[in-house]
């Protein structure tokens, strides 16, 4: 990937920091087992993450982790 900068005569090529493979650990409340299991991780670590977001992984939207471990979480909405 790169940025070019119309604004010069300078293009600037930034290549972006590789973060790994990411992995769906949740999707729309379902606890993803098998991508748990290639990480060596269990659903109580699981839990432990979802926490930190004032959650339980089952009220998830999506929980992604990526390869330098960090984790995206993202809370489903209420339904009206």
């Amino acid at each position: 990937a790169f940025l070019l900068n119309r604004s010069s005569d300078l293009d600037f090529n930034i290549m972006p920091e590789y973060e790994g493979i990411s992995y769906d650990l949740v999707i729309d409340g379902k606890v993803m087992q098998d991508n748990l299991n290639k990480l060596d991780k269990s659903y109580e670590w699981l839990k432990t993450q979802t926490e930190k977001f004032q959650m339980k992984p089952e009220e998830a939207l999506i929980v992604t982790v990526n390869g330098k471990g960090d984790i995206f979480c993202q809370k489903k909405q209420k339904r009206k």
